[in-house]
């Protein structure tokens, strides 16, 4: 779309520019060589160069912003909406940042949002938004409306402060446009639930989703009202986190848009980790060598019962995170359902398993000449490991969340090689047992 338009004369790229909207403008600049990026940069002007980044990745909106003097970072960023700002210059270089910040001094709104962390609701909130007076009349509050809504984010919701900005309730755009007077605002207001600034954004995104609400108000420990937090940033957000999320439990490092070196060289970390807390299962293994070389048939079966009790781990790690996300005092009952799953299927799968290992070692006696003992042995591990595998899968992440640390570090690798070692050791000790050393 750009490459079209920046072969076009100058007054009509410009036209064009202002028709474009800016994510598609966004999607379309990534293509751009580095020559066409400078020929673009000639005619944009500020508000459309920043409706561009502010759809980029703040990573990359931060590489395009640092390509500008500061007087024109200062210009671009002014023109943004406040949340989409702090992101970008939260993203800068250390110098570039701290000069970007010198030079926005008097933007107290964007300073104040760079103050929190990222996993604070304040850090995504927008402080573009309109606020009544409970004491107006419903004519004065169009009139305010009208006269701001170019202004704000949103008018669809109007938050209700009073002379202190303590917050006390919103009003929807389309009450105020039915009432008439002599109602005044007060006589509208309905409560609307709230959050504060330093909540987990996490708590936040679930506020909004389990409400239905559109922008839910923010506000510091005084009740007074700090900015707001929309549903789309919302979704943003919570695009963000699952793919987190998803990194931690494949036990992935962020890497996804790196090249393949610096890709292996994050990896490399994590594998040897992984590695490291792989080798007690050799050393296990290693424990019950004797009665592997007596009865070697039992080194068949030994995939199906790790591989069975990680499948199941990672279903329960998989619903129990899900849980954290969702509904956090929904977790000890969720808890106790699947270890009473566990129970079940184990029952169920260590039962197929003892009918088949049966089948299969009668039927090929030149392997062991007690093919009963070893289709129990299998039958009984089995339980045991599907039984004790939603176990660790469940206790993991919740003692990390009462350690203050993030449960999907407890990634599918990790419980995997945690519930291989469980089983190895409660298969060939039973092993041991139930032959006698044999």
């Amino acid at each position: 779309m750009l490459k079209e338009i920046l072969k076009l004369k100058r007054k009509d790229m410009i036209q064009k520019l202002d028709e474009i909207h800016g994510f598609d403008m966004a999607q379309s600049f990534l293509e751009l060589k580095p020559e066409e990026k400078i020929k673009l940069y000639t005619v944009i002007n500020n508000e459309k160069l920043a409706d561009l980044v502010s759809y980029l990745e703040p990573d990359e909106a931060a590489l395009i912003l640092q390509d500008f003097d500061i007087i024109k970072q200062k210009q671009v960023i002014e023109e943004m909406e406040p949340d989409d700002a702090a992101d970008i210059i939260s993203e800068l270089e250390e110098d570039n940042q701290e000069q970007l910040l010198n030079a926005l001094e008097d933007s107290s709104e964007i300073l104040s949002l760079i103050e929190y962390d990222e996993d604070e609701t304040g850090s995504a909130m927008t402080t573009l938004l309109l606020t009544l007076n409970p004491l107006m009349d419903v004519k004065q509050a169009t009139k305010k409306v009208i006269k701001e809504a170019p202004e704000v984010e949103t008018i669809s919701t109007l938050f209700v402060v009073d002379e202190a900005n303590h917050f006390l309730g919103i009003v929807g755009l389309k009450k105020l446009l039915k009432a008439k007077l002599p109602l005044t605002v007060k006589d509208i207001m309905i409560d609307q639930p709230s959050v504060y600034d330093t909540d987990p954004i996490t708590e936040t995104i679930s506020k909004i989703r389990n409400y239905a609400i559109y922008e839910i108000p923010v506000v510091n420990h005084d009740q007074e009202l700090l900015g707001m937090v929309t549903l789309d940033d919302a979704l943003d957000i919570y695009e963000d986190e699952a793919q987190e999320d998803f990194e931690k439990l494949s036990a992935l490092p962020e890497t996804i848009e790196q090249n393949a070196f610096k890709t292996a060289m994050h990896r490399i970390p994590w594998l040897l980790m992984l590695l490291i807390i792989s080798i007690p299962i050799s050393l296990v293994t290693s424990l019950f060598g004797e009665v592997l070389t007596a009865v070697a048939i039992l080194i068949i079966f030994q995939p199906l019962i790790s591989g069975s009790a990680g499948n199941v781990a990672t279903q329960t790690l998989a619903v129990t995170l899900k849980m954290f996300a969702k509904n956090e005092e929904g977790v000890l009952k969720n808890s106790y359902r699947e270890i009473v799953t566990g129970i079940i299927n184990g029952f169920v799968i260590g039962l197929v398993a003892f009918g088949v290992t049966y089948l299969f070692t009668s039927m090929n006696q030149h392997l062991t000449d007690i093919p009963f003992k070893i289709a129990f042995i299998v039958g009984l591990s089995l339980w045991l490991t599907v039984l004790i595998a939603p176990i660790i899968a469940v206790s993991v992440p919740v003692t990390l969340k009462k350690l203050k640390l993030d449960p999907a570090v407890a990634s599918g690798p990790f419980i995997t090689t945690l519930i291989d070692l469980s089983a190895i050791s409660l298969y060939f000790g039973l092993a041991t047992i139930l032959l006698g050393g044999v």
